[in-house]
């Protein structure tokens, strides 16, 4: 610049609240008004002249904020950043937006504005802190619940911990292929806290169909002492009666094969036509009570129970425990989730929709369920599959769960994709 260039220069930055830098491209402050200087904490003086990496070794707490400067001069690009500066034991953060002095269309020298950003900048540490800490809080109330969900099943102990951890391994994965972004955003928390959410409804089903092991459950031992006390009333009627001996053996038989029988379908996977039909024949054996009085073998709810094709849930049990999900986006629904957290509800409580639309429980489908839900639904099927420590049915392998996911996937069901890149990820491995 010209003297008379300067001076206007001089006049129109030497009031102004932020800090002024005029730095030419040989890195040589030339101009400093005397918010700049009070913002570094020294005198005009000390500054002007000088070179941003003279400064630097003057200023050595404070490296970022001059290679900032360094940066912007030899690049000669705009930078906008707030960046720490430490003086007299105090930390302060300093606003840097870069612009250049242009003269006759050519760039002759950087211009940097300095403001002081430390209130807002403490502000947003300690609303982050706080916002850390509440989150924590969160996390731990979580943990506590799914604990307590899950010690109330002595069968789906390890279940919502198994699913985090394939979960967790399977971003670290995407991550590392740098793919995550493109299905997920980076913060992976809040999809993790939706997994340790998404049987948080279980608490509200009662325990003996939450736990029920066999078709029958607890009624087997009511079944079992009926026929006993049956067993017992014909053997003394046998010796009061010596004549009707033969008639009453034979029927002695009759309850013992049906007990057989029952103990056996009581518990196997599956239960075919033929034993079905046999079951509905004994139901109409009568049993004897204490006081001689008939009865059925079975109540209507056991004939219901004990005929029950695969598991170990009638319908309206069955019913009860799908029910789960509207209690988890219930009680999710008495929580504000915020911010990246806003999703959790919505993804915890669709782990059981289908893409087809035959899941439930809104029948969702297609582009509506979204892609945290649709992995959530893989680990959930695959975790299920696979568990050593559902009573009512052994493990299947990982191959065979694969097998049966893939079927699904072809049914329309699940998402193929999401499928395959879970399988390939070997996250699911033990």
């Amino acid at each position: 610049m010209d003297k008379n260039e300067r001076n206007i220069f001089e006049s129109i930055v030497s009031d102004m609240s932020d800090g002024v830098f005029v730095i030419g491209f040989d890195g040589k402050i030339s101009l400093c008004n005397k918010a700049a200087a009070d913002a570094l904490n020294t005198d005009n003086n000390a500054l002007i002249g000088k070179s941003v990496a003279m400064l630097m070794d003057e200023f050595e707490e404070n490296d970022e904020f001059f290679e900032l400067l360094l940066d912007a001069v030899y690049t000669r690009s705009k930078v906008i950043k707030t960046v720490p500066f430490r003086t007299d034991g105090q930390m302060r953060y300093l606003r840097v937006t870069t612009s250049f002095l242009i003269k006759e269309s050519e760039k002759i020298a950087l211009m940097a504005v300095i403001s002081d950003n430390t209130d807002p900048v403490e502000l947003f540490i300690r609303n982050k802190r706080l916002a850390n800490q509440v989150i924590g809080l969160m996390n731990s109330f979580v943990e506590v619940m799914v604990t307590e969900t899950e010690e109330r099943s002595a069968y789906n102990a390890d279940h919502t911990k198994n699913m985090v951890r394939f979960a967790t391994r399977y971003l670290e994965w995407l991550n590392r292929q740098g793919r995550l972004t493109e299905f997920t955003m980076e913060n992976t928390a809040p999809f993790i806290m939706s997994i340790w959410l998404h049987d948080i409804g279980k608490l509200l089903i009662p325990p003996e169909i939450m736990d029920k092991p066999t078709r029958l459950g607890e009624c087997m031992k009511d079944v079992s002492h009926r026929i006993e006390i049956t067993k017992l009333m014909l053997k003394m009627e046998m010796m009061s009666c010596p004549d009707e001996k033969e008639q009453l053996q034979a029927r002695l038989e009759e309850i013992s094969e049906a007990n057989d029988l029952i103990t056996e379908c009581n518990t196997i996977g599956f239960l075919d036509d033929k034993r079905r039909e046999r079951l509905k024949k004994i139901s109409e054996l009568k049993c004897i009570t204490a006081e001689g009085e008939e009865i059925p073998i079975f109540t209507e709810y056991e004939l219901e129970s004990i005929t029950v094709v695969k598991g170990t849930l009638t319908k309206n049990e069955r019913k009860v425990v799908e029910s789960h999900v509207n209690f988890t986006r219930d009680l999710l629904a008495k929580m504000e989730f915020r911010g990246d957290y806003r999703n959790v509800p919505m993804w915890a409580a669709g782990h059981h929709e289908m893409l087809d639309g035959s899941g439930y429980p809104d029948g969702i489908s297609g582009a509506d369920i979204p892609w945290e839900t649709r992995l959530l639904t893989i680990i959930d099927i695959y975790e299920a599959l696979t568990a050593k420590d559902r009573p009512y049915k052994p493990p299947v392998s990982s191959e065979k769960a694969f097998a049966i996911l893939r079927e699904m996937s072809d049914n329309g069901k699940l998402d193929r994709d999401i499928l395959a890149s879970f399988c390939e990820s070997d996250a699911w491995r033990d």
